[in-house]
């Protein structure tokens, strides 16, 4: 009895041990893993529409699973979304090679995408513009997106061949590709999903950058007329306020009316952009201009010390007004 307990007792232990030494199936470690999705887009034209903060774009797009299980469905890999995009997903063609063993799908989306702009520095602001991919029901436990390594997983900036539908108005400085995680605050109702659900996601960002040099000289001109008259009271004798005043007051005006003529050309923000900045400037000068013009006709009328203080400012206006002027505009653009 006791032999027979004791061999009993033997064969437990071993079948215990050979099934902790016996490795996992490679399917059932494959079931644990996410599906690596090999991603990458190739862009043909892009239109950028800076009132609204919008950017229209047309690409094509694909994904591709390596080294795939044969008996498995790869289909829930193309349930995907372009995120805040106003466009349907469009698969034109769907391939599973069991000889070679990798899943592919590619599509072309014509899309819609928001962007937040800063024009803090317009007209040399830089644009971000960002395409971002996730599925639309599996989560990261069962989908990651990856860029294509093994080919270009989109356009080389040095290619050269993204139709801007902009004209001139901007460049495109930089093309790359990130990797992310997004956390939803939701379960989105699914008793099955534990806590907040995190989906995997891949951003192609599109650096554009604004040529300024076609709004700078539209801005150059006309505010160089506006500030050459009100730079001609300093050349004006001190009695002829009537004259001078003319000329600051049509000056401010003439800047004014400019300012509005462009507007709809400029960002719709509350915050001061470098036009601004120029703008408020030349009324500042204008200002200047008519102060002196103030104060030395006063100054005129005084005796022959006020006279002499009138004629001292007159003169040394001529050099102040426009070296001061280039000082601050330079600090403005640099």
């Amino acid at each position: 009895m006791k032999n027979r307990i004791a061999f009993l007792i033997l064969t437990l232990l071993s079948t215990i041990l050979i099934t902790a030494n016996t490795p996992p199936s490679s399917k059932s470690i494959a079931e644990d893993k996410p599906i690596k999705c090999k991603t990458g887009i190739y862009i043909k034209t892009l239109k950028l529409n800076q009132p609204d903060e919008e950017f229209t774009i047309l690409f094509y797009w694909w994904i591709r699973v390596d080294s795939i299980d044969v008996n498995e469905d790869y289909k829930k890999v193309s349930d995907i979304e372009f995120i805040n995009s106003s466009s349907e997903i469009e698969i034109t063609q769907e391939v599973l090679n069991k000889e070679q063993k990798y899943y592919y799908v590619t599509g072309v989306c014509n899309a819609t995408f928001p962007f937040k702009a800063d024009y803090h520095k317009f007209p040399y602001d830089i644009q971000d513009l960002t395409i971002s991919l996730e599925n639309t029901s599996y989560n990261k436990s069962d989908i990651i997106y990856v860029k294509d390594d093994q080919n270009a997983y989109m356009n080389k900036l040095s290619d050269n061949n993204i139709d801007i539908l902009n004209g001139d108005q901007y460049t495109i400085t930089d093309l790359i590709s990130t990797n992310s995680n997004f956390i939803y605050k939701t379960n989105f109702g699914d008793p099955s999903t534990k806590g907040n659900d995190e989906y995997s996601r891949i951003n192609f960002k599109i650096e554009i950058s604004r040529n300024p040099i076609g709004i700078m000289l539209k801005l150059a001109l006309p505010l160089f007329v506006v500030l050459v008259l009100s730079y001609l009271v300093f050349f004006i004798p001190d009695h002829e306020i009537g004259t001078a005043s003319a000329l600051t007051v049509t000056s401010l005006l003439a800047a004014i009316a400019f300012q509005w003529t462009i507007s709809d050309s400029l960002p719709k923000v509350s915050y001061y952009t470098i036009v601004d900045k120029v703008f408020y400037l030349v009324y500042s000068y204008i200002f200047y201009a008519m102060t002196q013009t103030v104060v030395t006709f006063n100054l005129s009328d005084g005796n022959e010390k006020a006279k002499r203080i009138s004629d001292t400012i007159e003169y040394h206006s001529r050099w102040i007004f426009p070296i001061s002027f280039i000082v601050v505009l330079l600090i403005i653009l640099i």
